[in-house]
């Protein structure tokens, strides 16, 4: 489920008594000759939460800004300068209240007293973050991480940059290097809080990288360390999803929706109800999300079948002349769904999110055999918020299994954008 909205950190006071003294988705090559095009990872969700008393600080987003100019992190009185750990501790004290202004005051203070604190250079990343100033934020991840290349905490939260902010390939396969520095660490210390952060991180770069099976153990460990965790069980959900396990998936997503309304649950039930053609379910699931979480889910394009195929037949004959040539020689054809046999033609299956399909021809078939491209319909509209927008996404889909037909791989696709 990937990105740039996957952002949250959790801090807390603790951080001062631990650090100041020191201080569009793609799948990935298919295991046999089948490839598609999927539509972008949708994003994993995460509940907030405010850090307990003690706690170790963690980074949330709740996308609040502060409404006035951030005042002096602290007044000078009586001529007397503050120390390190005022300024940490006031700084944790504003995230606390997701006064972000604040927070990052506190931490240029902090650096400006103190340049080789890793606590300070890792409050003004998280605040940079939370404020949306990501270079910023991955300067300041930097400069603690040149101080202490394995602080497990810093490497979380430049992970969690990464993944819920920032979401593409690199940054994914970067955010699975940080995990794996930091989990010996965070093991060392009987941190079990921290690993269970650390393995859902994991386990959320894999399910965006198309490793769906990687993320099910990952976030699987995440449950062995806070068994109730909502996101690692919507997480766990999606990732079966992703496995074609639609039965577990479903029943993973109930009982998560069944205690607490949950956007991201709804709508992956939609797609399960869908699949089993229980479409009055599935839209039921749909509004439910939209209307928890109208950010994240809008409606679709309008795409009937008779306005999908004319939307179709325009943008084919749009397409340059090479690329219909590539699919006059092979079967092309529209679909509502994938195919669950087809989905499963490799291991671990495609994504059921997938936009488009390229079949070699079948080896029995002999020379008048043919290449299969497949459109899915309703995936395309899903992936669309407007006609232009469906517009684009049929035609890419086209050129990527076409650009399999002749040869292309995943990775070459990609670098074309599509």
């Amino acid at each position: 489920m990937s990105l740039p909205l996957r952002a949250r950190w959790f801090f807390a006071s603790a951080l001062v008594a631990a650090l100041a003294p020191s201080c569009r988705r793609s799948s990935p090559p298919p295991a046999a000759p089948v490839a598609s095009r999927v539509s972008p990872a949708a994003p994993a969700p995460t509940a907030p939460r405010f850090p307990e008393a003690g706690e170790t600080p963690r980074a949330h987003v709740h996308g609040r800004l502060a409404q006035a100019p951030a005042p002096p992190c602290i007044y000078r009185r009586f001529g007397r300068e503050p120390e390190l750990n005022e300024l940490l501790e006031q700084a944790a004290r504003h995230f606390e209240r997701a006064r972000y202004e604040e927070a990052l005051e506190c931490g240029r203070d902090a650096t400006r007293l103190d340049p080789l604190s890793v606590a300070a250079h890792h409050f003004r990343g998280a605040a940079l973050a939370e404020l949306g100033r990501i270079e910023e934020a991955r300067t300041a991840y930097a400069r603690a991480l040149t101080l202490d290349p394995d602080d497990p905490e810093v490497l979380r939260s430049t992970a969690d940059l990464h993944v819920r902010r920032l979401g593409g390939r690199d940054d994914l396969e970067l955010s699975l290097q940080y995990v794996q520095r930091a989990l010996p660490r965070a093991a060392r210390n009987h941190d079990a809080l921290l690993q269970k952060e650390l393995y859902l991180l994991q386990g959320m770069a894999y399910d965006d990288l198309g490793r769906p099976g990687d993320a099910l153990g990952s976030v699987s460990m995440a449950l062995l360390f806070e068994p109730k965790d909502r996101e690692a069980r919507r997480e766990k959900g999606v990732a079966l999803f992703e496995l074609c396990r639609f039965d577990e998936a479903r029943a993973e997503l109930l009982t998560l929706s069944a205690e607490r309304p949950d956007a991201w649950a709804e709508h992956y039930l939609g797609l399960i109800a869908e699949r089993q053609r229980e479409d009055a379910t599935a839209q039921r699931h749909f509004t439910r999300a939209m209307q928890l979480d109208p950010d994240s889910f809008k409606p679709a394009a309008p795409a009937a079948a008779d306005k999908f195929a004319q939307v179709v037949r325009e943008e084919v004959a749009r397409l340059p002349a090479e690329v219909r040539r590539g699919l006059e020689r092979s079967a092309f054809t529209v679909e509502e769904l994938p195919r669950e046999s087809d989905l499963k033609t490799v291991d671990p299956p495609l994504s059921p999110g997938i936009l488009g399909l390229y079949k070699p021809a079948p080896e029995h078939a002999g020379r008048d055999g043919k290449a299969s491209i497949i459109l899915y319909r309703r995936n395309l509209a899903r992936a669309a918020r407007s006609v232009d927008e469906l517009r684009r996404e049929v035609r890419d889909t086209l050129l990527h299994e076409v650009g399999h037909l002749n040869g292309e791989d995943d990775d070459q696709l990609r670098d074309r954008g599509l």
